[in-house]
């Protein structure tokens, strides 16, 4: 289970709800673009049409802005991973789950490529206080891959020479790796997935 905790949400009007929404996807975009350092919140208010003051009503800093648009990213890629393993029959597997899981991640990005992008890109170079208060939800997203592999290596599943962090940092960071590539390539998540999956495992699963 990925327990990565919500944003917290507050009585808005539909109306401010629907403009926060639209500044954060203007935001989100601008950051996968631009980075977090290069992109003021001048930038930001000319991207949505609103002067630079209008923002301040609805967020107080770009700071937090940019914890916000970079929660939405992680969360959403949560989301989907912990929907495609749930969706599994009973008693699937690890390798079954790290499969699912692949498949999770990769719909999270390309559907929702600007925040997730946001999240990979900008969370190095944003304000110490913004990776402290998302490190949490971090790793615990790091903990349920780890937790797989680690499954499939204690049920004989995958080879028990197999560097589990190695092999962790090098799924997920292959899967990130595709919002920089994915516009010249074809194939949906699934058929992704599935090569993935067998580059990385069939030279490592148990005989």
């Amino acid at each position: 289970m990925i327990d990565i905790e919500k944003p917290e949400t507050s009585n808005r009007t539909a109306i401010q709800q629907r403009t926060r929404k639209m500044i954060m996807d203007k935001a989100a975009r601008l950051f996968r673009d631009k980075g977090y350092g290069s992109t003021s919140f001048r930038d930001i208010a000319a991207a949505t049409g609103m002067k630079a003051g209008s923002l301040y009503y609805h967020f107080s800093s770009k700071e937090e802005l940019a914890e916000e648009v970079l929660s939405q990213g992680l969360l959403h890629v949560a989301e989907r991973v912990q929907e495609a393993v749930e969706a599994l029959p009973d008693g699937a597997t690890p390798i079954q789950k790290i499969k699912a899981s692949m498949v999770g991640h990769l719909t999270a990005l390309l559907e929702k490529g600007d925040y997730t992008s946001a999240n990979i890109r900008c969370y190095n170079h944003v304000p110490a206080p913004i990776k402290k208060k998302l490190k949490a939800s971090r790793e615990q997203y790091d903990d349920f891959w780890a937790e797989l592999i680690k499954a499939g290596v204690d049920q004989g599943l995958i080879r028990k020479d197999t560097d589990q962090t190695t092999l962790r940092y090098a799924l997920i960071g292959m899967l990130n790796w595709t919002l920089e590539w994915r516009a010249t390539s074809s194939g949906t998540p699934e058929e992704l997935g599935d090569r993935f999956f067998r580059i990385c495992f069939e030279p490592t699963l148990s005989a």
